[in-house]
């Protein structure tokens, strides 16, 4: 009887067992870049405002023929001395910066990006605003907190899924940008990056 009684028990724990959930391999890899996103784009985001903030530079001079002799520098001293107060300002404020993002990897226009928080960052959905003349963003360059747009591959997980990489890409208009490969690996069961690499500037 006791026999039976262990039998049955091990066939209920085996059917138990046995009906847990089995995640596929686009829910895991949905899991592994949900838990690193905001990790990543602070790891790898340049911010807008910064990247292209430069001292207005003089008017040019041409000489009677229409030659070009060289910029007017009267005041540019003032002007340096302006952009490094606000670049200054700009450095100190890090919260709640704007950041885009492309439909592209594990992004999809029906992802929910409020899933992501971080007192940094605000993702939204790069359809969500028109565009400029050559992917200016121009629109968006009223708004003080607009960081740039970021874009991620898939990741490239190895045989065990125990570490991968992904592509980065960081656009603030035009052919203005940065790319990186972000390498991850799971240690003590929670997914890290490890390095971060930049592969390309434009």
């Amino acid at each position: 009887m006791k026999h039976i009684i262990k039998t049955i028990l091990f066939l209920i724990a085996f059917v138990f067992l046995g009906c847990e959930k089995k995640i596929t391999a686009e829910e895991f890899e949905q899991g592994v870049f949900d838990a690193l996103l905001v990790k990543i784009v602070d790891s790898t985001y340049t911010d807008q405002r910064l990247y292209t903030c430069f001292p207005e530079q003089g008017k040019p001079m041409y000489d009677k023929k229409g030659r070009w002799i060289g910029l007017d520098t009267v005041g540019q001293h003032q002007r340096d001395l302006e952009c490094e107060v606000k670049r200054a300002a700009l450095e100190k404020d890090t919260l709640n910066l704007i950041i885009a993002l492309e439909n592209k990897g594990m992004i999809t226009e029906q992802t929910d990006l409020s899933k992501y928080k971080s007192p940094k960052f605000i993702f939204r959905h790069l359809s969500e605003h028109p565009r400029g003349k050559d992917l200016e963003y121009t629109e968006w360059k009223t708004e003080k907190k607009f960081a740039g747009v970021m874009s991620f591959s898939r990741i490239r997980f190895d045989t065990k899924k125990e570490s991968g990489s992904l592509d980065v890409g960081y656009r603030c208009g035009g052919k203005c940008g940065l790319g990186y490969t972000v390498y991850i690996k799971k240690i003590k069961g929670e997914w890290v990056i490890v390095k971060v690499e930049e592969t390309w500037i434009s």
